[in-house]
């Protein structure tokens, strides 16, 4: 949080931007209520004017022993007053938010699962494609005749193509098993 901007952040690492002050700055913050159990179902960051800029789902940034503590902190560091709401959700919506006018906002502002957030965030699916690391690979296989070869030149193009095979793939593939074995575990599973 800075002075006058309220930052959230998800997952991803996507940074969301509220005004603290001004007509569509931070002015109060809601508190979902499920009207069948009384549980808290999440929290609207709103403005003057009552509109919602944000929802953060309860289970996600406030859920545990220390839930409301957290929520607590929060309405103290804005400043803003804070209140609940009954929230009529249906009983086939799952998740709850279905309906609700920030439904993408709020599946943002939740956790997802590891291979979904890879598939967001990779540096190959965002800026070349997702088979970029096997084209370097794959026209320098085509060079690797020359390790055969009796001619220097031959064999050190197919030396350096199997270096150049080995330093393009090596790195990608052990960053995929890091990610997999490490990364993917649910926090049970710990």
């Amino acid at each position: 949080m800075l002075p006058h901007d309220l930052i959230l952040t998800n997952a991803l690492g996507e940074e969301r931007w509220l005004g603290r002050t001004g007509k569509h700055g931070v002015a109060r913050l809601v508190r979902l209520v499920d009207t069948t159990t009384g549980e808290p179902l999440g929290v609207e960051v709103r403005d003057e004017t009552g509109e919602a800029r944000a929802l953060l789902p309860w289970c996600s940034w406030f859920a545990g022993s220390q839930g409301s503590d957290g929520c607590a902190a929060l309405v103290t560091a804005l400043g803003v007053p804070f209140s609940d709401e009954k929230c009529q959700q249906s009983k086939a919506a799952q998740p709850w938010w279905r309906g609700h006018e920030l439904a993408g906002d709020a599946r943002k502002m939740s956790p997802m699962e590891g291979k979904v957030a890879r598939k967001q965030i990779g540096w190959y699916s965002s800026v070349v494609g997702a088979n970029e690391p096997l084209v370097l690979p794959f026209f320098s296989g085509l060079l690797l005749v020359g390790l055969m070869s009796d001619e220097v030149s031959m064999f050190l193009a197919g030396l350096l193509s199997t270096l150049t095979i080995m330093l393009s793939l090596g790195p990608a593939t052990a960053s995929a098993l890091v990610s997999r074995i490490s990364y993917d575990r649910t926090l049970e599973a710990e």
